[in-house]
């Protein structure tokens, strides 16, 4: 046959010997014989033009990292000169608060952009939340960790204290008027360094990412919101850390695409831009030059196919052989080759048989990662449903049951708005029939439901579409977190404002009676206005203080003496004895409160509104180990004596609601036939007391 020689011995009979033993062997003289010189040609074309792409694409993405990398700096460089500009304003270095406040939102022009100021305790100013609001206490100074006064620092990809998002900022510290360092930030989001790739105006199939100075991907072109916070690529992370300066080279992207990249690192902050591209368009073309080459190389095949069939024949058998042994592979089964006579075969059939191994321990990894995956769905703090885009559910977890009260059987194929109030149904329909659409991927709402047991509840509901890769809508994924407890406070919000009603009923109801005591028989009309002036500006200097102890505090003293100063024409009706005590704002604030309703409640109804009539307030300061206690003694002497004990008002439910509730205090009121006797206790922090 064409593949051996018979070789006759003397004596014996004929031994066959096989020339060619290996496939490769064989197809080698096929190739030799007909396709090389058309090859080799090919193959110099091909490689010539790919090489030509390739330089023109290395430029370009050289020159697009240069240019990112500057508009980096020149987004850094309006934070900077932002900063440069708060940190300098007297309302900062001499501490008012409110008022840089409201510079520091007029001042910002960078969207997405906000500025935070902290003390050694606390926040003391976050444009991101709306003027007023409460800011958190700072646990620790690691923030600070760097900082020097006059020097601005452009910080890596954090997620922030508040804002609970991505962020990078730009800081430094300030030293105030009195001496204390305050550290001030100007904090931008994730989505403003993206806007930088998005007018880049980068083809379709690049990929633009930023990242800081550790390599964390702090904006991407593609799959943002999947990669943003993430490490960058090894080979990335390792020339971000070493730190140079510029470049080109290939790489594996973070969605697994092989690339062909270049780099620059930024001047100013350090932060880094790569640019890639796809390296099948860079060959592409080459593939096609091939394709073209390979049809004019017909000809060669259409000879090379006569040799190839006789080859064929030695080695149809043991490759069939390897076609059942892949079917076997296929199935699950573990395979053992039997041998070939053919080397490679009988290698490919080593590794097949490999592969059957390799293929069941991997099987049995992905089982294991499949439950470890459905354990956590299961175990998410918060609710996680997939439905169809009917709006029905096929997929929920244990928390989505417990929301509502139903059991998992109950709620499959039913649709998400089944309890969903009609307040707050019909707009979550909407954007859910837009999002089947495709007007939207993902879109947040509030919604109030029934539980199973008749109660009602809030909740956030955050719907993100699946699609395929066509864009057709295959499920939604919808997150929903109780904020119940949210809504509550909103409401209690509700009250406070009432309660800031009422004061302005006291206040008019303390003008009328300081016009009555003014006007009384035998004063002259003239001493009667005067008085009544000075009495008016002794109101307005109590509301004042009231102001300024909601950002500074002040002492108890202080406060009850703004409080009598208006009503108490003798200072002989009032008499408060007790060492100095400094409240921190929030206490002053919510004790102010009280004592004017008690002040208001004896000119009103009780002892200051007689001439005769005294109030004798009495405090105390102990310290019980784990906590200091301040005990308030008022008492009221005198007075109208009072036949039935009055019934509860406006003002005595906001007087234990804001010792009791805001304070975590205690309060006794009883009503003497002199006069109203209350006890306050709350507790205060030791450090913000100072005992004479």
């Amino acid at each position: 046959m064409g593949n051996s020689i018979a070789v006759p011995e003397s004596g014996s009979r004929k031994v066959t010997r096989p020339h060619l033993s290996t496939m490769r062997s064989r197809l080698l003289l096929l190739t030799l014989v007909l396709l090389i010189p058309a090859l080799a040609a090919a193959g110099l074309l091909v490689y010539a033009g790919y090489r030509h792409d390739r330089r023109e694409v290395e430029k370009h993405l050289q020159e697009t990292a240069r240019a990112l990398s500057l508009m980096v700096d020149r987004q850094f460089g309006q934070a900077e000169a932002l900063l440069w500009a708060l940190s300098t304003s007297p309302q900062l270095l001499g501490k008012d608060y409110a008022a840089f406040d409201a510079r520091a939102r007029a001042a910002i022009r960078i969207p997405g952009a906000w500025v935070s100021v902290s003390d050694s305790r606390a926040q003391v100013v976050n444009t991101w939340l709306p003027p007023g609001s409460p800011l958190p206490l700072i646990g620790n100074m690691d923030y600070r960790k760097g900082s020097a006064v006059g020097t601005l620092r452009i910080s890596n990809l954090f997620r922030g204290f508040v804002a609970q998002q991505p962020v990078v900022g730009v800081d430094t510290l300030v030293t105030a008027n009195d001496g204390s360092e305050l550290f001030i930030s100007v904090n931008m989001l994730t989505d403003t360094v993206s806007r930088i790739l998005a007018d880049q105006g980068l083809p379709p199939t690049w990929i633009g990412t930023i990242v800081d100075r550790n390599g964390t991907v702090a904006a991407r072109s593609r799959d943002a919101e999947q990669f943003v916070g993430r490490s960058a690529t090894p080979n990335d992370m390792t020339r971000t850390l070493a730190e140079e300066r510029q470049g080109v080279a290939e790489s594996i992207s973070l969605d697994g695409i092989p690339t062909l990249l270049a780099f620059a690192r930024s001047p100013g902050s350090g932060w880094s831009t790569i640019v890639a591209v796809p390296r099948s368009e860079i060959t592409g073309a080459a593939w096609r030059s091939v394709l073209y080459l390979a049809v004019a190389g017909g000809l060669l095949l259409a000879l090379a196919a006569a040799m190839a069939w006789l080859v064929a024949r030695s080695i149809a058998r043991p490759v069939n052989g390897l076609v059942s042994l892949a079917q076997g592979v296929g199935r699950g089964e573990l395979i053992a080759p039997p041998a070939s006579g053919l080397a490679e075969v009988d290698q490919a059939g080593d590794a097949l048989a490999l592969a059957s191994r390799h293929l069941r321990e991997r099987d049995a990894a992905l089982r294991a990662g499949e439950a470890r995956l459905r354990a956590t769905h299961e175990n998410a703090a918060v609710g996680i449903a997939e439905v169809d885009r009917e709006g029905r559910f096929v997929s929920v977890n244990e928390a989505r049951c417990q929301l509502t009260g139903h059991t998992r059987e109950e709620l499959i194929g039913q649709h998400f708005a089944h309890v969903t109030q009609v307040a707050t149904r019909d707009a979550d329909i909407e954007l859910f029939a837009r999002q089947v659409a495709g007007e939207l991927d993902t879109y947040t709402t509030e919604s109030l439901f029934t539980r199973r047991d008749g109660s009602f509840g809030w909740v956030r509901v955050t719907s993100t579409a699946l699609r395929d890769e066509t864009g057709t809508f295959l499920y939604a994924v919808r997150v929903v977190e109780d904020i119940t407890e949210r809504r509550e406070a909103d409401r209690r919000q509700k009250l406070l404002i009432d309660e800031l009603n009422h004061r302005v009923k006291n206040t008019l109801a303390t003008v009328q009676s300081l016009a009555w005591q003014v006007t009384r028989p035998g004063v002259p009309p003239e001493v009667a206005q005067d008085r009544f002036q000075q009495r008016l500006l002794a109101l307005s200097r109590t509301h004042n203080l009231l102001n300024e102890t909601l950002w500074e505090g002040a002492s108890l003293r202080t406060i009850l003496e703004a409080e009598f100063t208006p009503y108490a024409g003798d200072s002989s009706q009032v008499r408060l004895e007790g060492p100095d005590v400094d409240l921190p704002a929030r206490l002053a604030v919510v004790l102010g409160m009280a004592f004017h309703e008690l002040v208001t409640n004896a000119v009103k109804y009780g002892a200051l509104s007689t001439a005769s009539g005294r109030v004798q307030v009495d405090w105390k300061v102990e310290d019980r180990g784990e906590r200091v206690l301040l005990t308030i003694d008022w008492c009221e002497l005198d007075g109208p004596v009072l036949e039935t004990e009055p019934r509860p008002g406006f003002g005595s439910r906001l007087l234990r609601q804001t010792i009791t509730r805001e304070l975590a205090g205690q309060l006794d009121l009883d009503y003497e036939r002199e006069g109203v006797c209350c006890t306050i206790a709350v507790p205060i922090e030791p450090a913000r007391q100072q005992a004479a």
